[in-house]
Formats: structure tokens, sequence, C-alpha cells
């Protein structure tokens, strides 16, 4: 089971915009600092501020606008996680 990244690598609001216009229109042009993968699975660490630093920064992970905890996180699909039941006709 694959699904897609959308790595942000960029804080320019100008690089947002423009993959978000790109969604729109359904084009296919890339857009500096923005990426989108493919995969399995994906294991979110915060990195040390520096390098004599031991601690790292608080950040929080929401799904959907959800907040579900801080990292790390593993995010991952679950294969038939879903069952729908649906009335005969």
């Amino acid at each position: 089971m694959i699904f897609g990244l959308v790595l942000f690598r960029t804080r320019s609001r100008l690089a947002y915009l423009r993959y978000v216009l790109r969604g729109l229109f359904a084009t296919n042009w890339t857009v500096p600092g923005i990426e989108l993968v493919h995969s399995a699975g994906a294991i979110c660490r915060a990195r040390p501020q520096s390098a004599a630093s031991t601690t790292t920064p608080r950040i929080f992970v929401q799904a959907d606008g959800e907040l579900l905890g801080t990292l790390p996180a593993e995010i991952s699909v679950i294969p038939d996680a879903v069952t729908l039941l649906v009335p005969t006709s």
C-alpha cells in the first residue's frame, strides 16, 4: 500500500501558492522547495537545534486538522483498516 507525501522544504508563501495553483489548474510544473514522493510509510523526527544541543523543539503532529501528538511520529497505511457496511438494494 503506497501513499503520497508532500515535502515542503521552503517557507516561501509564493511557493505554497504556486503548489496550490498547480493542483487547481491540473498542471505539472515543478515548484522549487516542494516535492511529491510516494512511500509505504514515513517516520518524522525533529532535528536538534545545533550540533552542541541535545534538546529538540516540541513539534506537534496533526492529520486533517486533528491534533495527534508530538514528534516522533510514524505514518503508515494499514490495509483493510476500514470496513464499509452497505445495505442491499
